[in-house]
């Protein structure tokens, strides 16, 4: 427990933890208001067992002369009614605490999904050639949800109700120490003792539903991901089979969870009130007046009354913890990965001359034995068109990660007229970078936004916007067959649109930024032969001026290139222009 209320902890920034300090003060004196409550209601009590205690007690009959009572009634009636607004007092600043906790733990989740989300938003391109994005996003959203219930909360709850628990039993054993030893030797052992069983089960159904919850967010993701080949294939019943594998299995999980982490609460309610009438008929057998035992009547039970809920809450926090240790793991590991740090600025690193890939070795880290890229040379005279050809697994796509920057060679470097490319400057040389990959991913958004890709809505250059879809051979089918122009919604991935739509909807995408250096990945291998030419010549047109790098297995789209690699295996052919 200890090493997660650290993880806890470690995963807090500076902020957040100066606010927790303050959130613990809040608690503190929650627990003195309760515990002024509590002891509120001894003086009222003692007082209506025997009215003769006001005059007995020095601090009583101070409080009775001091306000010039005229009867004990009258004094009674003030006792009660005080006690009533201590009470009610309390109640109202535990209130306030609580919200105050909660906000701040709620606000907790927001922080940590973001922090987590950036996190994973600045990873190295690799990096996601080793992570499923449906795990990825599990951990953004739900598992960061888990913390926040399973551990995050009931931390707080048990730290709040925690101090709730010491300050009952410190009143009660100022009162009565043997039986405040009797009391607190009795609850906690039957707590520790049920946690001591459930503990190992816990902390294993926890991973088993974290498992099981990263099941279910993959075949989701993959089923509506890929709705046209699930739909063709027939594949429904088994993604419907494999979701609800892995949904049934975490509901049982949490199910489990739940009751192991609410078992004590029956047995301890018939404890304490089992305890509470033992004390009251040992009290009756020692003292045999029931003046006497009336004030620890009242002391014992509304301690009782606030103290074996708050033990319920700490011990479902100390359940939900265990059982959440495995979301806590995933994401303290997660947010302290190591972050990217791109260069900030505007700053641009335009090639005058050349662009060099110098005996460049890459290997996929899922298969670092084998390299893609082997010595791999190639030089690109800046403002020429080079076109790279061969079969598919002969590195053409890995190539063009490389010169955007998205892959780091093992061996060898990319470099810009003699300056390599490296952490420090790959910002400034993808600014000058347009991409057209081989499958464009759309969002949800109007034609536009998609075009003007990461553009706030209210910052778009519609002129761009046109400018570029009129190359890409697009203006026209936007402008004379969708009722909303530009502003027509695509649905998820492009799904109204064909698929030589969306492929001239990437190119436009690309051409929106008027980049220096365009790069195509198979750009027109959704277009039919007429389209593609049209295509290709406006491109052509367009970039006179401009680097073009150009992968296809289309010889026809290579005829103006001023250079064509042929790659074979993981080095390249002779060139030829």
């Amino acid at each position: 427990m200890i090493g997660d209320i650290r993880k806890t902890w470690a995963i807090l920034t500076a902020p957040e933890k100066r606010k927790a300090s303050g959130m613990l003060v809040l608690i503190a004196l929650m627990a003195a208001a309760e515990m002024l409550g509590v002891l509120s209601v001894m003086p009222f009590l003692s007082t209506l067992g025997r009215p003769q205690v006001i005059h007995e007690n020095p601090v009583l009959e101070a409080v009775y002369t001091r306000f010039s009572f005229g009867s004990d009634r009258d004094f009674l009636m003030a006792l009660g009614l005080a006690s009533i607004a201590t009470v009610v007092g309390a109640s109202a600043f535990k209130t306030v605490t609580l919200h105050l906790v909660n906000r701040f733990v709620h606000l907790l989740r927001h922080s940590i999904s973001a922090r987590l989300l950036s996190r994973y938003l600045h990873q190295p391109y690799e990096f996601f050639l080793e992570r499923n994005p449906s795990q990825l996003g599990r951990n953004v959203l739900s598992e960061v949800d888990q913390l926040l219930h399973g551990l995050i909360q009931p931390l707080s709850q048990m730290l709040a109700q925690g101090t709730v628990v010491a300050a009952m039993a410190a009143l009660v054993f100022w009162y009565d120490p043997l039986t405040a030893a009797v009391i607190v030797a009795t609850v906690g052992s039957l707590y520790v003792g049920i946690y001591a069983l459930v503990r190992k089960r816990l902390g294993r159904i926890g991973k088993e539903r974290e498992i099981a919850n990263g099941r279910r967010f993959q075949a989701c993701n993959e089923a509506l991901s890929g709705i046209k080949d699930v739909k063709v294939t027939h594949a429904t019943d088994a993604y419907l089979s494999k979701f609800n594998r892995a949904s049934r299995e975490l509901s049982r999980h949490t199910a489990t969870g739940e009751t192991l982490a609410q078992t004590p609460l029956y047995m301890v309610e018939a404890v304490g009130y089992s305890g509470l009438i033992l004390i009251v008929l040992a009290l009756i057998l020692q003292r045999n007046d029931i003046a006497h035992v009336l004030p620890a009547l009242g002391l014992y039970g509304f301690a009782a009354y606030r103290m074996l809920p708050a033990a319920q809450i700490m011990y479902r926090g100390f359940a939900k913890l265990k059982f959440s240790s495995a979301a806590l793991d995933a994401i303290h590991h997660d947010l302290t990965l190591p972050k990217e740090s791109p260069t900030e600025g505007n700053e641009v690193l335009i090639p005058q001359q050349e662009i060099r890939l110098d005996h460049v070795t890459y290997a996929y880290p899922s298969d670092s034995k084998n390299p893609v890229l082997e010595r791999f040379n190639l030089v690109i005279q800046a403002g020429s068109s080079v076109g790279i050809v061969g079969p598919s697994g002969a590195g053409k796509s890995t190539v063009l990660d490389i010169l955007l920057g998205l892959l780091k060679p093992q061996v060898g470097s990319l470099r810009v007229d003699g300056i390599t490319v490296d952490p420090s400057n790959v910002s400034a040389w993808q600014r000058v970078i347009g991409y057209v990959p081989q499958h464009i991913y759309l969002a949800d958004a109007s034609i536009a936004e998609n075009i003007a890709f990461g553009v706030p809505r209210n910052s778009i250059d519609m002129a761009a916007v046109e400018r570029s879809a009129r190359v890409a051979q697009l203006h026209e089918f936007v402008s004379e067959h969708l009722e909303y122009g530009y502003e027509t919604i695509i649905g998820d991935r492009g799904i109204r649109l064909s698929g030589g739509q969306r492929q001239r909807i990437g190119i436009a995408r690309a051409l929106y930024r008027d980049p220096a250096i365009l790069l195509m990945d198979e750009a027109t291998s959704a277009l039919d032969p007429e389209t593609e030419e049209a295509l290709i010549s406006a491109v052509r047109e367009t970039c006179k001026e401009r680097t073009v790098v150009i992968v296809t297995h289309r010889e026809s789209c290579l005829q103006n290139c001023k250079k064509v690699i042929s790659l074979y295996g993981n080095r390249s052919a002779p060139s030829h222009p």
